[in-house]
C-alpha cells in the first residue's frame, strides 16, 4: 500500500474518531470526501501553489484531519474540535491556517474561487485554485453561474472536483432534484469532464495531476459512497447524515486488513 493510501486511512480512522469523541454529525458526508482531501492536500504539501476550497463546508471534518495529517495545524489543535470557543468548528473556518474561505451555506465557495482565479490570470499568478463540491450542492444556481462564467473566460487556474456520493440531506440526489446525466451537462458548458474512483487515491492524484496541466478548467466527478468505508453498517437514509461516529464503527474500521497503521 502506498504511503497516499495510508494517509486516507490515518484521516479516515481520524475522523471516526473524533467524531464519536466529541459527539458530532456530518461523519458519513466527511468520510465520502476524505480521499478526495488527501489528494488535494499532499499536492499542496508538496509545494503545489493551491488553495483548497472545502464547499460542503459541513464536512469540514474532514478537511481538519487532512489538514493535520500534512502537518499544516497540529494535533493538539484538531484536539479542540467541536469545544467551546474554538475555531475548529462544524463547518469551515477561515481562521484556520490553510484555509481560505469559511464555507457551510452551500453554494458559494465555486463562485468565490472564480473570482479569485480571474484576479489571478489578470495578475499572471499561476496558483490554482481547487473547489470540492457536493453533488447535492449542484441544487445551487450559483454553482452553474460560475461553472458557465469560468469557461467563457477560460480560467484554467480553477479546477473543480464534484463529490458524487449519491445522496443529500434528505434523500438520493436523483429524487431530489436529477441531475444525469451530469458529465454531459458540465461537457456542454464547455468543462473538461474526467469521472474517477473518489476512493483511489492513486486514481485521484493522476486526476489532478491532469487537471493541473490542461488548458482548461476540469470539473472532475468523482464517484464515492457516502459512509466509506462502513456504508454496510451505516444507515444511509435521511438519519445518518446527521448522526456521530459510534464505537462499532470505529471497531470495525480498526478490523479491516486494508488497514495500515
Amino acid at each position: 500500500m502506498s504511503e497516499l493510501q495510508n494517509a486516507g486511512w490515518r484521516v479516515k480512522r481520524s475522523i471516526l474518531s473524533i467524531s464519536l469523541d466529541k459527539n458530532t454529525p456530518h461523519v458519513s458526508s466527511a468520510l465520502s470526501c476524505a480521499d478526495l482531501l488527501v489528494g488535494l492536500l499532499s499536492r499542496k504539501k508538496s509545494s503545489t501553489l493551491c488553495e483548497i476550497y472545502l464547499s460542503k463546508g459541513h464536512a469540514a471534518l474532514a478537511l481538519y484531519c487532512a489538514l493535520e495529517e500534512y502537518g499544516f495545524i497540529s494535533t493538539d489543535d484538531l484536539a479542540t474540535y467541536g469545544d467551546d470557543a474554538s475555531i475548529y468548528e462544524g463547518h469551515v473556518n477561515s481562521r484556520i491556517p490553510g484555509v481560505p474561505l469559511s464555507t457551510g451555506s452551500l453554494g458559494h465557495a465555486l463562485a468565490f474561487a472564480a473570482g479569485r482565479a480571474f484576479a489571478d490570470a489578470v495578475d499572471g499568478s499561476t496558483l490554482e485554485h481547487w473547489v470540492l463540491l457536493s453533488d447535492g450542492e449542484l441544487d445551487e444556481g450559483s454553482n452553474w453561474e460560475a461553472l458557465l462564467l469560468a469557461s467563457h473566460m477560460r480560467l484554467r487556474g480553477l479546477n473543480v472536483i464534484i463529490d458524487r456520493n449519491g445522496f443529500q440531506s434528505l434523500k438520493e440526489t436523483e429524487s431530489t432534484l436529477a441531475l444525469e446525466p451530469l458529465a454531459e451537462k458540465l461537457s456542454a458548458f464547455n468543462w473538461h469532464v474526467e469521472e474517477i474512483d473518489g476512493h483511489n487515491l492513486l486514481e485521484i492524484d493522476a486526476a489532478l495531476e491532469r487537471a493541473s496541466s490542461s488548458s482548461s478548467p476540469t470539473c472532475i466527478i468523482a464517484n464515492t459512497i457516502k459512509g466509506y468505508p462502513l456504508a454496510e453498517i451505516m444507515d444511509e437514509g435521511v438519519l445518518f447524515h446527521y448522526r456521530s461516529a459510534t464505537g462499532a464503527h470505529l471497531e470495525s474500521f480498526d478490523s479491516m486488513k486494508a488497514y495500515e497503521a
